[in-house]
C-alpha cells in the first residue's frame, strides 16, 4: 500500500534532542577529569541547563507534537500500552507513545536534578559555581544521579529498539528527519509549526540561563578541604574545622 510522509517533529525539537545527547556525552566523558576537561564539564552542564529551560517552555508553546499536553498519559493509558506491546499489537502514535511521553518527563526531571546538584557540587579539581552556598556540597548526590542517568539511557535505548520493532515505526530516523511514514489509510496530518515569536522567546530564556550561569565566578579548590570564591573574600570551608 502506498505510504506518505507526515511531518511530526519540528526542527527546534530535533535540535534540542540531539544537542542534549551530545552535551550529555561531553559531560559524561569530561566528568572526574582535571584542567580543561573540568572546565568543559562545567560549561556542558550550564549549556544543558539552557536546553532544559528551552524544552520546558517549548512544551507549552511549541508545535503540536512538542507540547506536553500531546503526550502526557495517565497510569491506565500506560498500562494499556504495555499490554498492547506484550500482545505484539502496539498502536502507532504520530507523536510520543505513552511510554515515550513518560520517558520525556523522567528525563527532564532527572537531568534537571543533575544540573542543580552539579551547580552545588565540588571536588579537588572541579566545582560548580554555587558550591558552598548555604554550606551545600551535593557532589555525592550528583554522582548518584549520574549513575541513575546511565541506567536510564540504557533502558531508553532498549525501549526505543523494542517499540520500533514491534510497531514497525522507525523512531530514530523520525527524530532525524522530523517525519514518519504512514499508510494512506492511517490517520495523521502534518503538525502545524509554532509561531516564530514563541521560538524566539524560548531561545532568549534558554540563552539567558546558560550565559548567566557561565558568568558566575569559578570556585577555587585548595587541598580538598573546602572552597573559596574568587571574589577576594574567603568563604568558610565546606568541611569546617581543620581536623577534618
Amino acid at each position: 500500500m502506498q505510504e506518505r510522509l507526515v511531518r511530526v517533529w519540528d526542527l527546534p525539537t530535533r535540535v534540542f534532542h540531539w544537542a542534549l545527547v551530545i552535551l550529555l556525552m561531553v559531560a559524561w566523558f569530561s566528568g572526574g577529569e582535571e584542567g580543561g576537561a573540568a572546565t568543559l564539564h562545567r560549561y556542558a552542564g550550564e549549556a544543558i541547563a539552557g536546553l532544559i529551560v528551552f524544552r520546558v517552555i517549548w512544551g507549552f508553546v511549541g508545535n503540536e507534537r512538542a507540547r506536553f499536553r500531546d503526550f502526557v498519559a495517565g497510569p491506565r493509558t500506560i498500562i494499556e500500552h504495555l499490554g498492547d506491546l506484550f500482545r505484539d499489537q502496539p498502536k502507532r502514535h504520530l507523536g510520543h507513545n505513552p511510554l515515550g511521553g513518560l520517558a520525556v518527563f523522567a528525563l527532564l526531571a532527572l537531568v534537571t536534578a543533575m544540573v542543580i546538584t552539579g551547580l552545588f557540587s565540588g571536588g579537588d579539581e572541579m566545582a560548580g559555581p554555587f558550591v558552598g552556598m548555604g554550606g551545600l556540597n551535593m557532589a555525592e548526590a550528583h554522582e548518584a544521579l549520574f549513575r541513575v542517568l546511565q541506567a536510564f539511557v540504557v533502558l531508553h535505548l532498549i525501549g526505543v529498539a523494542i517499540e520500533s520493532w514491534l510497531s514497525r515505526d522507525r523512531l530514530v530516523p523520525a527524530m532525524i528527519s522530523g517525519a514518519k511514514r504512514r499508510r494512506a489509510d492511517e490517520p495523521g496530518e502534518d503538525a502545524p509549526a509554532a509561531h516564530p515569536s514563541a521560538l524566539i522567546a524560548a531561545l532568549v530564556f534558554a540563552a539567558t540561563t546558560t550565559f548567566a550561569l557561565a558568568a558566575q565566578p569559578t570556585p577555587t579548590t585548595g587541598d580538598g578541604a573546602g572552597f573559596e570564591q574568587e571574589d577576594g573574600e574567603h568563604e568558610r570551608s565546606l568541611l569546617g574545622d581543620d581536623d577534618h
